[in-house]
């Protein structure tokens, strides 16, 4: 297939940001509650490694895209990617020196991906990307659609959430779009989705298992009960994204069939952070500083 999916797709523009982790003072940074902390932990651990992979599989197709507008878009995609996982990494740093070793268990999903991942098709390493980045696309949604149910979190990793799930959103069908262009496979992606979910689930759940038990933390009651709301309730992250998540089977998807470029504004209104954008503190001082 040679034909380019052609979207107005909102600019992907890689934004080189910082938070201030240092100023998380305890392992349980979600209301004080072990069971979400671990769990929001656990998924920090995944994302240096993870977003590593998502990268090195579309560099594998960069070359044989045609469109210049979608390799400016995988050019875009490569730089958000790339800043995520730095800031990931930050704040795994902090978390283990607070108690949750999120670095040792990126180290465990860089092993995992050598071993088992990187020795596979080309093809099958897309499509886990693809399939993974529809799996973000539809939380980062449902968090900045619903960004009250991270009040109670630590206010960097608020912030961190927030602008990587607005990048998500921005770049959400790149890999898609790259996917399409040369494979054209999208009963392949359908089944992937399958095993790209079954992976996540595991992978998330077994990485909170760990931390815990890492800490010799139980839960308490209380915190069950507060997990259970958070994933279930009215506004339930799990609960939340089940139409957007099933809508990946319908036959023609595409994720911009899911037009959420409204929540960019959004962000850039209500949650964007100067102080933490690095880029634009030197471009502005550049801009400010006088002529030589």
């Amino acid at each position: 297939m040679t034909a380019e999916i052609s979207m107005q797709n909102p600019e992907i523009k890689p934004r080189h940001m910082s938070m201030p982790f240092e100023n998380i003072d305890t392992p349980y940074f979600f209301n004080d509650n072990a069971l979400l902390s671990a769990f929001f932990s656990a998924l920090s651990s995944t994302f240096p490694a993870g977003e590593g992979e998502f990268i090195a599989s579309v560099r594998l197709y960069r070359d044989k895209v045609q469109s210049d507008k979608l390799k400016d878009e995988i050019r875009g995609f490569i730089g958000q990617e790339g800043h995520h996982s730095r800031q990931h990494q930050r704040a795994n740093e902090i978390l283990r020196d607070l108690g949750f070793d999120a670095v040792k268990l990126d180290k465990d999903l860089e092993g995992y991906i050598k071993r088992h991942v990187e020795n596979r098709s080309d093809k099958f390493r897309l499509a886990m990307t693809v399939c993974m980045e529809h799996l973000t696309a539809i939380l980062a949604e449902h968090l900045l659609t619903y960004p009250e149910t991270l009040e109670s979190l630590a206010e960097p990793v608020q912030d961190l959430l927030y602008w990587h799930a607005v990048e998500e959103i921005e770049h959400k069908s790149v890999a898609f779009d790259t996917f399409m262009s040369i494979e054209g496979d999208q009963k392949y992606l359908r089944w992937c989705q399958v095993y790209a979910t079954l992976f996540f689930f595991h992978r998330i759940g077994w990485y909170t298992i760990k931390l815990l038990w890492w800490q010799k933390k139980m839960p308490s009651w209380k915190d069950f009960k507060g997990f259970w709301r958070f994933m279930t309730g009215k506004k339930g992250m799990f609960t939340g994204v089940q139409k957007n998540y099933f809508d990946w089977f319908k036959v023609g998807f595409h994720p911009w069939d899911h037009d959420n470029a409204d929540l960019i504004e959004r962000w850039k209104t209500e949650f964007y952070r100067e102080d933490q954008d690095i880029g634009a503190q030197k471009a502005k001082a550049k801009a400010e500083a006088p002529a030589a």
